[in-house]
């Protein structure tokens, strides 16, 4: 399997990789290719990488490599309150010792490019190029951790199937908006339910805060970066507006000739999915700019200890900090920003959230799948449609086919779990307010107004809401 093992004293790493090898593996590389390493969107894995991958552009000129994070697809590590993006290019960075991968281009998406970053500063070696898809801020904002973290607790104790989904789609709504093709909503679902379920909600948790909490990069830092730089940007998208990307291009003033910004023009976060054509060929244009490396193998002439050693010796340089000179180089949480008291803090969490997580809700049938798709999900009147309003289902009874509408009411021997017939009204054009109009109700009980619209309101609105108007019509 593609697995490559990150073992140390204190902390262990498996992480699944993919390749556009036949035999999906790292010695099946053409060395005469130059080779890009791949990090995947934010909430998602190495897999929904397949645009880049089926794109004859760069699967026909270069070695591809992407690779799932500790805590994303089908990697498993020791969950600890150490992780943070530092410990994300550390674990990268020991990838490229046990697969002894030559230089590479990087591509990063969403926040993984702030990963990009952090290894392109503590191995310029092995950085040939970045490049970057929406760039969001160094730290995120208040509303932002407030949001993932209350919609991490609804997820993570989720005990139905329609909880779940409302999660799921609050979160569909960041990434892709509501007007996307319902078989792409399907499949993100299907993904989340299996990747995230209730039943893994302490690595959901781990997940959350290595995002939430993550410390921005020193202007020191970022001006060590001397790589080539691309940022693709989305120019109208809220969540990673363009003036982040027009940021970091003048803090990424050690880069030659300046960073280069691309627009694109969309509004959904996943740009390197939905708008994968252009992003491709601005990529691939960028890289024939640069000089072609090839991928030769060459034999390891340092120690893991030695190579990381010079890393950590960086670190205590970029945080004036000389107990990185003192920390174990072989382990990646060696490199971790955190503070005690703050991973104390996480860890307690962790430790909170895998109570009773064994026989936690599970979203998945026997077979492991997902039970239904998601759009086979039955409506909801608390879901919200394009213009912003919930409405409830019209069909809920059948048309009336008499003049006479019913409503419930007390009846002769005192029940008032009967439908009773009401005489029509002849009064026309009056609402059942008097004062108030048929459109000032609201779009949901104007749906539900026939061509009598007086008459029917009186009727209907009655059996829907299952009260009697006769209060208001007197």
């Amino acid at each position: 399997m593609p697995f490559v093992d990150l073992l140390s004293n204190d902390d262990y790493v498996s992480l699944w990789f993919y390749t556009n090898t036949p035999y999906c593996n790292v010695g099946s590389f053409n060395p005469e290719r130059p080779t890009i390493v791949m990090l995947h969107p934010l909430h998602l894995d190495s897999s929904w990488m397949y645009p880049q991958f089926d794109d004859p552009r760069l699967n026909n000129r270069y070695n591809l490599i992407a690779f799932d994070t500790r805590l994303t697809g089908k990697s498993r590590s020791k969950l600890t309150g150490k992780c943070d993006l530092w410990v994300h290019a550390a674990d990268l960075a020991h990838a490229f010792y046990h697969l002894q991968l030559p230089p590479a281009h990087i591509f990063a998406c969403d926040v993984y490019g702030q990963v990009a970053l952090r290894f392109a500063s503590l191995f310029p070696d092995l950085c040939l190029s970045l490049t970057l898809c929406n760039v969001g801020l160094a730290v995120e904002t208040k509303t932002t951790v407030e949001t993932m973290e209350e919609l991490g607790n609804l997820w993570a104790y989720a005990e139905d199937l329609e909880t779940f989904e409302y999660g799921a789609r609050e979160l569909l709504m960041n990434n892709v908006g509501t007007n996307a093709h319902a078989d792409l909503q399907d499949e993100l679902v299907a993904f989340w339910e299996m990747t995230y379920p209730p039943f893994r909600r302490a690595n959901l948790i781990s997940y959350i805060q290595t995002i939430t909490n993550r410390a921005a990069m020193t202007s020191t830092e970022l001006a060590s970066i001397t790589a080539p730089t691309l940022l693709i940007q989305a120019d109208s998208n809220s969540r990673y507006p363009i003036s982040y990307a027009e940021q970091l291009v003048k803090e990424l003033s050690g880069v030659r000739d300046g960073a280069v910004l691309f627009p694109v023009k969309a509004s959904l976060g996943i740009i390197s999915i939905m708008s994968s054509s252009i992003v491709n060929q601005v990529f691939a244009k960028f890289l024939g700019r640069q000089p072609e490396v090839k991928s030769t193998p060459k034999p390891q002439r340092l120690t893991l200890s030695e190579f990381m050693s010079s890393a950590l010796a960086k670190m205590a340089q970029f945080k004036h900090d000389s107990s990185y000179h003192h920390r174990d180089p072989t382990s990646p949480t060696s490199f971790s920003c955190v503070s005690t008291e703050l991973g104390k803090i996480q860890e307690e969490r962790i430790l909170s959230y895998a109570k009773g997580e064994r026989t936690a809700f599970s979203p998945l049938g026997p077979d492991g799948r997902p039970v239904r798709k998601f759009s086979e999900r039955k409506d909801h009147w608390l879901e919200y449609g394009t213009d912003g309003y919930s409405y409830a289902d019209k069909k809920v009874m059948p048309e009336d086919s008499g003049s006479s509408s019913k409503r419930r009411g007390k009846t002769s021997n005192g029940k008032t779990d009967q439908w009773v017939d009401i005489p029509p009204d002849d009064s026309k054009g009056s609402s059942p307010g008097g004062d108030m109009s048929v459109s000032e109700v609201g779009p949901s009980v104007y749906q539900l107004v026939g061509r009598n619209r007086t008459q029917q309101m009186k009727g209907k609105l009655a059996t829907q809401v299952g009260v009697s108007i006769t209060r208001v019509l007197r």
